[in-house]
């Protein structure tokens, strides 16, 4: 199968990072799986913080809110961060591997002749 088919479909259906390493850029390929762990740790860490946080009961209140609504109210900026952040890498991987690909691709079609 060809490195310029086969790389970003790895980076994008698998893992972000892959690709790079199928095509041979290993030192690229571990960055981003590294940061993709890292984003992933990063946001169940908030996302465990945000329920916790919605769990939390306040003793002497008379009127509590629901779990929904207090999960409703809080601030969900840092999540969406996280999420735009692994997105762009997402997106990167998938680009950076079609067209590394698509560049060996034609490196072994020129050697082949």
């Amino acid at each position: 199968m060809k490195k310029a088919i086969l790389s970003p479909l790895c980076s994008g259906l698998v893992i972000p990072g892959l690709g790079q390493v199928i095509n041979q850029q290993l030192k690229k390929g571990v960055c981003l799986l590294i940061l993709v762990l890292l984003l992933f740790i990063a946001t169940v860490i908030k996302l465990y913080l945000l329920i916790n946080k919605a769990f939390e009961t306040k003793a002497g209140t008379p009127e509590t809110p629901s779990v929904m609504d207090k999960i409703v109210a809080q601030n969900f900026s840092l999540l969406w961060c996280l999420l735009t952040a692994f997105a762009i890498l997402w997106i990167y991987s998938v680009l950076d591997a079609y067209i590394a690909g698509k560049k060996l691709d034609r490196i072994e079609e020129r050697d082949r002749l």
